[in-house]
């Protein structure tokens, strides 16, 4: 089993060594066509890893009783790592569309591992974000073309530093730099490298996303990101080009972190490297999220996740699971920008 794995592509961090434990505890199954490997709005208990077939990944729409296809999955590919991270239910139901084998993980065995095994727990959040990060681009790219907006959501920096711990922060704020930017300035470029991962600490900044159409080079507004926001990490998790320009739409306070800088800390102290990088998992995750639910989808998973009143928006609830860490990292956004002021 373990040549299988590591014959995936898709498979870009995790060791052999990892591998390795992953196929002796993994259970390998070999699934008809039509089997249904994870239901939309239902519990999930497994990551998947797929060997060799196809699955189709559907969810349900707004208004129909048809699930849509969004995207097949094939040999490498990992499935049901968001509902891991986040412990939530799944956004999405998974259903093979042809024989295929896969191996299945236990999410208890895992989290077992992550804990006894911090370097494997920082290899496989930083795996995860890397995958996230390539299908959060081309989730983007689908809203772009659809011309749809997403509303602004809950500051995610509250899901980083209800992760990071004090030490962490206190490190950010002492080797990033402060960057006063004015209106129009561009921070970073579509299809060019990022030499920073930016928090907003005040001002608003619009993302922009660039295409061709009818022969002619069209830019459009996807989204605006407030205080509290941090831009730059898909390209850091992915060491490539920005999937979007970054431009101050007022005059912005941020803190600019160095990526060389971060790779080397992230290299030194894996504690760090396992916190920062699920930390990034839950803002991609939530992104992909809040980007189905904008155009009508995952309704399932919504309704069966969030009761809610019907005057309290979505992206002003928070779960009562995770008020109390929300209030810490509130308060360490604070005392960040605090310091960062001066």
């Amino acid at each position: 089993m373990t040549p299988v794995l590591t014959q995936l592509d898709n498979l870009k961090v995790l060791q052999s060594t990892d591998l390795e434990w992953i196929a002796q505890i993994g259970v390998q199954q070999t699934l008809p066509i039509a089997e249904l490997l994870i239901q939309e709005g239902q519990p999930c208990d497994s990551i998947y890893f797929i060997l060799d077939g196809t699955v189709a990944v559907l969810i349900s729409q707004q208004g129909s009783d048809l699930d849509q296809e969004i995207v097949r999955c094939g040999q490498g590919d990992v499935i049901g790592e968001m509902s891991f991270v986040d412990d939530r239910y799944p956004s999405a139901t998974v259903k093979t569309v042809e024989p295929t084998r896969v191996l299945s993980l236990s999410k208890r065995q895992l989290q077992i591992k992550m804990e006894k095994d911090p370097d494997f727990a920082a290899r496989f959040y930083q795996e995860v974000t890397i995958i996230l990060s390539s299908r959060l681009r081309s989730l983007s790219k689908l809203l772009a073309q659809n011309k749809i907006i997403p509303s602004q959501a809950l500051r995610k920096v509250l899901f980083v530093f209800a992760v990071l711990n004090d030490n962490d922060i206190d490190w950010m704020v002492t080797r990033g730099r402060r960057e006063d930017a004015v209106t129009g300035t561009v921070l970073i470029q579509q299809d060019q490298p990022v030499d920073a991962l930016y928090i907003l600490l005040k001002g608003n900044l619009a993302v922009l996303f660039s295409m061709m159409k009818d022969g002619q080079l069209v830019e459009r507004e996807l989204a605006r990101r407030a205080s509290g926001e941090i831009v730059g990490e898909m390209s850091f998790v992915e060491a490539g080009t920005a999937s979007a320009t970054i431009k101050c739409a007022e005059n912005s306070l941020l803190l600019a972190i160095p990526q060389e800088m971060l790779r080397e800390k992230l290299q030194r102290d894996r504690g760090f490297a396992t916190r920062f990088y699920r930390a990034i998992s839950l803002v991609l995750i939530d992104r992909l999220r809040e980007g189905l639910v904008q155009r009508g989808f995952g309704q399932q998973a919504y309704n069966k996740d969030q009761q809610m009143a019907d005057d309290i928006e979505y992206e002003d609830e928070i779960p009562l699971d995770v008020l109390e860490p929300t209030l810490l990292a509130g308060t360490r956004f604070k005392w960040l920008m605090n310091r960062v002021r001066g």
